[in-house]
């Protein structure tokens, strides 16, 4: 089934690349629950489905995400509502580490790898979200911030170690207690994003990127790179080492390395299983 009914985004499925685009262009996608929700039943179906093998998320029309619906907000500041997001309890959430195991982290815990495209305005909780994505693409007219010490607010949802990770202590702390937006080029200067295009060539070069991934690498490989790159920001230098060394000789094991090793010599495009 390549179609599913949503309201707040739009889902595609093709070439072993999903895209799953926040379709709320009205309202600069301003993120609802129910956007949040529906965002995280396309790509948990993504990721089970052995077809596609990178995801990339975008915004429909001019901005990315311009951050949490302000109707939700003046709710939550005439104290009619909590800004905090129950935890979504599901079977795979509950057998992830505990760090992933929240509303906006779970993303890292996938073994499928999440592109995303930023295509416009990505602010507030859009700029967030995009913390927890494993590669950041923009085209030349994004802008994104935290933006929330301009409205009276901080920082959340884990940006706090997720920022400085990405950019380095100095640049996140600067770009927190400002709040200040930075344009594509700073974006990409202080590692925020790792390319920037014309607007005209984001989606395409997003997919050329997922199709890459999707196409030519070892589905099981970019599992455990993904999984062990994030599992060892937890941990010391001598686990990582064991750690890694345990998932190498568990990849030798695999038909994926058997099929690598045979393509290369026969000087073909490798066929991978994910097994």
């Amino acid at each position: 089934r390549n179609k599913m009914d949503f309201a707040e985004i739009i889902y595609e499925k093709k070439d072993r690349v999903a895209t799953v685009t926040m379709n709320r262009p009205a309202k600069m996608n301003a993120w609802t629950p129910k956007m949040g929700a529906e965002m995280r039943t396309a790509m948990l179906d993504a990721e089970r489905d052995p077809s596609v093998g990178a995801i990339i998320v975008t915004g429909a029309g001019r901005a990315y995400c311009a951050g949490a619906d302000m109707g939700a907000l003046s709710r939550i500041a005439a104290g009619m509502a909590s800004a905090r997001a129950a935890e979504a309890p599901d079977e795979w959430l509950s057998a992830q580490r505990v760090d992933y195991r929240t509303s906006y982290s779970w993303p890292l815990a996938l073994d499928t790898p999440v592109i995303g495209a930023i295509n416009g305005a990505c602010v507030g909780l859009g700029f967030t979200t995009c913390l927890y994505q494993d590669i950041r693409i923009a085209s030349d007219n994004a802008r994104m911030g935290l933006i929330f010490t301009q409205r009276g607010l901080a920082i959340e949802h884990g940006s706090s170690w997720m920022l400085p990770r990405i950019v380095g202590l100095a640049r996140a702390m600067e770009l927190a207690v400002t709040g200040r937006l930075v344009d594509a080029n700073e974006a990409l200067e202080m590692g925020l994003v790792s390319r920037v295009v014309p607007q005209d060539k984001l989606m395409a070069t997003a997919r050329e990127i997922a199709s890459g991934i999707a196409n030519k690498c070892s589905p099981l490989g970019v599992a455990q790179a993904k999984k062990m790159i994030y599992q060892h920001l937890f941990t010391d230098l001598a686990t990582s080492v064991r750690d890694d060394d345990a998932s190498m000789v568990m990849m030798t094991r695999s038909e994926d390395f058997k099929e690598g090793v045979k393509a290369f010599m026969e000087k073909r495009a490798p066929k991978f299983t994910g097994r």
